[in-house]
């Protein structure tokens, strides 16, 4: 899959309706905007601090610094992962995703639900090679804080930006119904 279908709803399958599904079973499953909000939460910080470097308030240097101790970058080698803990945090998420929650919901799924979380999976391994490639970018920035190293690791975080969102609104919008349904979160 390519990085940029990500960005295209066209591509993307439709969950059809749950006719049994309640409100119940929708409120469980607006749950997981709230975990997706902490996501963008850290997703804001680093914009922020990246206009403030544009801006001229910040050097490379002190943004990658800056990035490097966030939850979204912070280097936990003992943890073997070349990402931060808000990294670790959505690999956590997509993985208990992808092996607790979306098995419980493909065993009672029609093909249409099966095509929307096959597609997120999809997704996910994707956003996970975003994440890499800006832990490279950021390793980059802080051995050479340059216009040319912080302009790749922002195109990295802007494209990241982008896909995260547009995965979160799709995943959020086609699983609502599904994850309380089949009591899967």
């Amino acid at each position: 899959m390519n990085v940029f279908d990500l960005l295209e709803d066209d591509t993307r399958p439709r969950a059809p309706p749950i006719p049994q599904a309640t409100a119940a079973d929708r409120m469980a499953g607006k749950r997981l905007a709230m975990i997706h909000a902490m996501h963008i939460d850290a997703l804001d910080e680093t914009k922020a601090m990246m206009l403030k470097v544009e801006a001229g308030e910040l050097d490379a240097g002190t943004l990658a610094t800056k990035i490097e101790t966030l939850d979204m970058m912070r280097n936990y080698v003992r943890f073997g992962n070349l990402c931060g803990r808000e990294c670790e945090f959505l690999n956590y998420h997509h993985s208990a995703e992808d092996g607790d929650i979306f098995p419980v919901i493909l065993a009672g799924a029609n093909d249409g639900l099966k095509a929307v979380i096959q597609r997120l999976m999809q997704e996910h391994d994707v956003i996970h090679e975003l994440l890499l490639t800006l832990s490279k970018n950021v390793a980059a920035l802080l051995a050479d804080p340059g216009a040319e190293t912080f302009a790749q690791a922002k195109e990295t975080f802007c494209l990241i930006d982008r896909v995260v969102r547009s995965h979160f609104g799709y995943e959020q919008t086609e699983l609502e119904e599904a994850l309380g349904f089949y009591r899967a979160l």
